[in-house]
């Protein structure tokens, strides 16, 4: 078994698990909430599947670095190369909600590329995952589907994913402006990320100030391996283990054939405070 085959069998099972231990505590009334210092909410739930995870990772891979939204970064994961980034519950406000669109990221990038990514979605009991040019694969009631984005380029025929529960003003004004407001379709967290990746949806627009590497890195993979181009809002890659962790920039996910007018769609709305890289 190559390096690689580890990696990614240890980033399923636990992804795998930490969402069956997410379920021990969905629909429960008397939940814990507690809100961070970027007004997002935070439960148990979050904590044991961050725990999950980190402790199988460190326990097979004690050499890497670390890097998950629920546990403080000390930054010495900036002087490694191999760097594990995690978020154990994507979509806290749909776990309260009770939507069932959440998902536990696990991404492994090198050298700041995102190399292999997994995102589970316990509800639906849907596991995702891909490594860097072996394709991208879903694996649900016993079955591993190998899948693919759509191939729909005309405005008229897109059906563009932005958030449920934590829309933005500026990029309703974008898509209003351009037309494009009767195709979106509000879904939660990185659920509409695998819809793109499957061919459901045309692209995904994210203007959030609070996306994060780890909102980004586990999707990207699984994006590129079904087609997907991904970029920030002016068109550039994304980079990985950074100082700077937001994506400040926005983020934009398309089929590839309509990314240009997704960037065209984004541009009016990009934060003037924060310089095009």
């Amino acid at each position: 078994m190559s390096n690689l085959d580890r990696e990614h069998q240890v980033a399923c099972q636990a992804a795998r698990d930490a969402g069956r231990l997410i379920l021990t505590h969905y629909g429960n009334p008397e939940i814990e909430v507690q809100t961070k210092p970027d007004t997002s909410p935070v439960t148990v739930a979050d904590s044991a599947a961050d725990a999950l995870i980190l402790d199988r990772l460190r326990t097979a891979f004690p050499n890497d670095a670390f890097l998950s939204e629920e546990s403080p970064d000390d930054e010495s994961r900036l002087a490694k190369s191999r760097v594990w980034i995690i978020d154990p519950l994507d979509g806290t406000r749909d776990f309260l909600a009770q939507t069932g669109d959440f998902s536990v990221h696990i991404g492994l990038c090198v050298d700041g590329q995102p190399l292999l990514g997994v995102v589970y979605q316990p509800v639906r009991q849907a596991l995702y995952h891909a490594r860097r040019g072996e394709g991208a694969f879903l694996d649900s009631n016993g079955v591993s589907t190998r899948i693919a984005t759509s191939k729909r380029r005309e405005p008229g025929e897109l059906r563009v994913g932005i958030s449920r529960l934590n829309p933005d003003e500026g990029l309703s004004k974008c898509l209003a402006a351009s037309g494009l407001a009767p195709r979106a379709v509000a879904m939660g967290a990185s659920v509409k990320h695998m819809a793109l990746a499957r061919g459901d949806l045309d692209a995904v627009l994210n203007l959030s100030p609070a996306e994060q590497e780890w909102d980004t890195c586990a999707p990207e993979v699984i994006l590129a391996e079904a087609g997907c181009m991904v970029t920030d809002g002016d068109g550039h890659p994304m980079r990985y283990n950074q100082r700077d962790l937001y994506r400040r920039r926005g983020s934009v996910a398309s089929n590839g054939l309509c990314h240009p007018l997704m960037l065209r769609v984004m541009a009016p709305c990009l934060p003037e405070d924060a310089p095009a890289a």
